[in-house]
């Protein structure tokens, strides 16, 4: 950096220091008041632990719906993160109903609800409930994270019920990159089945004590140092809230989900393999034919390209697109340039395919 720019900058930290801690006690009451979600929707189908919402799209059309599958450890609610900001909202712009599965919160009861579960059952219906409220044989599917395998595994075994399928930020191949190294080494020693057999639901901290640890100066240094150093501006720090509320408000995993989606997934890698059984039927990802986007973080630090792409090896689509955009893993829902450049030609793709 040039010595000027560096004398301006630390010169600048310096008067604004006084000002950032006389504002401290208001910005933490702005910090942990601001929340995600504030389109309204209605709950149209429910089978706990899911809810299926519905948002109306902003004018009346015969297009066909998209059902979101979001992460199964984080809350929906950054799908609709801010007006300005909600991949929610870039959707009902173009008139396209927008369905999103709310994983919920599993009950004790609830711990040997598996990947079959999810699939065959709580996606399957919801898929289902959306295309009978809207006259619809198919739906745009999107999954996001997480969830990325339910929404493969589910459009292989009904190919005929998707239009098109989106996966943002897709892990599909749990071997590629390095950056799962940890994460797999954690997951492998510290014994998923043992994990499994002591909670009913595996709580929400421990899977993200587990990502954290990825990026350990990231959660405990440089966004701490990021949120003082802008801490006199309203609209960042408001922001930043709504991340926290999302991180600190997602349900807990089901014991026999948490035991199979890091046996079979993360360790065997049975989903790329097209080693993955649901229900007594073979994930069979050749039989996916629908036109499949998936969209890319460049600076994803959770989800390298490389552990996505290998996905348009296997399905049987002949129509794939990329879509990569400069920013990470959570950018791909939340940031400027995502809804500048991405979801409106998301949207449009979606929209010249029904």
């Amino acid at each position: 950096m040039d010595p000027l720019e560096c004398s301006r900058q630390l010169a600048d930290r310096a008067v604004r220091t006084p000002r950032k801690f006389g504002q401290a006690p208001y910005r933490a009451l702005q910090l942990t008041a601001a929340e995600p979600g504030e389109t309204p929707y209605d709950v149209v189908y429910e089978e706990p632990p899911v809810r299926l919402r519905r948002y109306d799209p902003e004018r009346a059309t015969d297009a066909t719906p998209v059902v979101i599958a979001y992460a199964f450890i984080n809350d929906p609610s950054i799908l609709d993160f801010a007006p300005e900001r909600s991949v929610v909202g870039r959707f009902l712009e173009r008139g396209i109903p927008v369905y999103v599965v709310d994983w919920g919160d599993p009950s004790p009861i609830d711990r040997s609800l598996g990947l079959a579960d999810y699939v065959t059952r709580f996606l399957a219906n919801c898929v289902d409930a959306a295309r009978e409220r809207e006259g619809t044989e198919s739906v745009h599917l999107l999954g996001y994270s997480t969830s990325v395998p339910l929404v493969v595994a589910y459009a292989a075994l009904f190919p005929d019920r998707i239009r098109t399928l989106v996966l943002q930020g897709p892990r599909v191949d749990f071997r590629a990159g390095d950056d799962l190294e940890l994460f797999r080494t954690l997951a492998a020693g510290h014994d998923h089945e043992q994990v499994a057999s002591v909670f009913d639901a595996v709580p929400t901290p421990l899977l993200e004590v587990g990502l954290a640890s990825r990026k350990p100066v990231e959660y405990t240094v440089t966004a701490p140092l990021r949120l003082w150093d802008r801490l006199d501006d309203p609209e960042f720090v408001a922001g930043q809230g709504r991340k926290l509320e999302w991180a600190l408000g997602g349900p807990d995993v089901p014991a026999r989900l948490y035991r199979e989606f890091v046996g079979d997934l993360l360790l065997e890698n049975r989903l790329i393999e097209n080693e993955l059984e649901l229900g007594g039927r073979r994930v069979d990802l050749s039989a996916i034919d629908a036109p499949a986007l998936l969209v890319l973080g460049e600076d994803d630090k959770f989800v390298p390209r490389e552990a996505s792409v290998p996905i348009l090896e296997e399905i049987g689509s002949d129509e794939a697109e990329i879509v990569e955009l400069p920013t990470g893993h959570v950018g791909l829902s939340v940031s400027a340039v995502a809804h500048e450049r991405g979801w409106p030609r998301i949207a449009d793709w979606l929209a010249k395919r029904g």
